[in-house]
């Protein structure tokens, strides 16, 4: 009797994982359209035989995005593209910011996730990402993006000190003293770092 039970409990578990490994893999229909290449020189195309997969290269600096948390001092914020960002990266947080000022946050949640799968170690894209989360008042979630956002934040202080105050914001949101006067410090330190 125990050993049928424990069979079918280990099967039933073995389903699972394997469903929610297939279903990570997977992409909807919104995700097969391709990336454009927004590095290309002048107005040229490709054609991919396709009827809707006409990708179009146009030549374009890339522009200076900053964290959606203002810094205290103007003559620290960060260029991104100055941070070797790649021209995909850009184009994500271009495009989030693009849905976040035309109110749809979803979309701009979808598309920094979308330019993570392209570039998981991004720390601007996580920091981004937090910075969504924490204006949709998803605390916990912002405090976890910002912590990975700084995993990979290794040398740039003032995408750190942004981090720390999301952290800190989100803490304070959630009634945890402990964990914003943790994450004051740490802006502190950063605001009296050189960078």
């Amino acid at each position: 009797m125990k050993k049928t039970k424990l069979i079918k409990i280990l099967s039933t578990g073995i389903l699972i994982f394997i469903n929610l490994c297939f279903s990570a893999c997977s992409t909807t229909s919104e995700h097969n359209t391709p990336v454009e290449d927004r590095t290309a020189t002048t107005g040229s195309h490709q054609d991919t035989g396709k009827e809707n997969n006409v990708v179009t290269n146009t030549k374009k600096e890339p522009e200076t995005i900053q964290s959606t948390v203002a810094p205290d001092d103007e003559h620290h914020q960060e260029s991104i593209s100055a941070q070797s960002t790649s021209p995909v990266a850009l184009a994500f947080l271009e495009d989030a910011d693009n849905y976040t000022i035309a109110g749809d946050s979803a979309r701009a949640v979808a598309s920094l996730e979308r330019g993570l799968d392209i570039e998981p170690k991004n720390p601007w894209l996580w920091n981004r990402l937090a910075s969504e989360r924490l204006q949709q008042k998803l605390w916990a979630e912002a405090i976890t993006l910002a912590k990975k956002s700084n995993a990979f934040a290794s040398g740039h202080k003032q995408l750190q000190k942004d981090n720390w105050q999301i952290i800190s914001q989100a803490s304070t949101a959630l009634g945890d003293k402990e964990g914003a006067r943790k994450a004051d410090k740490m802006i502190e330190r950063f605001s009296t770092e050189k960078t």
